[in-house]
């Protein structure tokens, strides 16, 4: 190459040539990972939506007996008795702001998909026994449905 004047040999214009298709083919960017980029726009604010949506299960005693899960003013309050060898009683406390939620039907579901209607007995007290393993609690309040996060009893 002859410096002070802009005139190139024969090499270096091929070797500037092969510089050039380098960059320009790192300088695009893959296709998975745009797909990836536009992808990603959608959990930009997915803290904030899962925070309206559901707290963490918050414990309420020492003993790890009782979880509350809140959304909104609906309150679902779980309290776990042991009633045998692997069972347990889970004892609902429901809760609605400026609603009765003696209406309210309520599930447990189980770690395996089975799900369980806890029935309410005529104190108006709603309990279901179930075996030990993760759970979660499903309630059809009339402000909109409320499912807990899963939990381990």
């Amino acid at each position: 190459m002859v410096t002070g004047d802009n005139t190139l040999l024969p090499a270096d214009r091929a070797l500037l040539a092969q510089l050039r298709e380098l960059t320009a083919a790192e300088a695009e960017m893959p296709d998975d990972v745009a797909l990836a980029a536009k992808a990603a726009q959608g959990w930009g604010n997915i803290d904030a939506e899962l925070a309206a949506l559901v707290q963490e299960p918050v414990l309420t005693r020492g003993d790890g007996t009782a979880y509350s899960f809140a959304v909104a003013g609906r309150e679902i309050r779980v309290e776990v008795e042991p009633v045998g060898y692997r069972r347990r009683r889970l004892n609902v406390v429901l809760r609605e702001a400026g609603a009765d939620p003696a209406g309210v039907d309520v599930m447990v579901q189980r770690g395996d998909g089975e799900e369980l209607a806890v029935a309410t007995d005529h104190f108006g007290e709603r309990s279901v026994e179930v075996g030990l393993g993760p759970v979660r609690v499903l309630a059809g309040f009339a402000a909109g449905p409320v499912t807990t996060g899963w939990f381990t009893i």
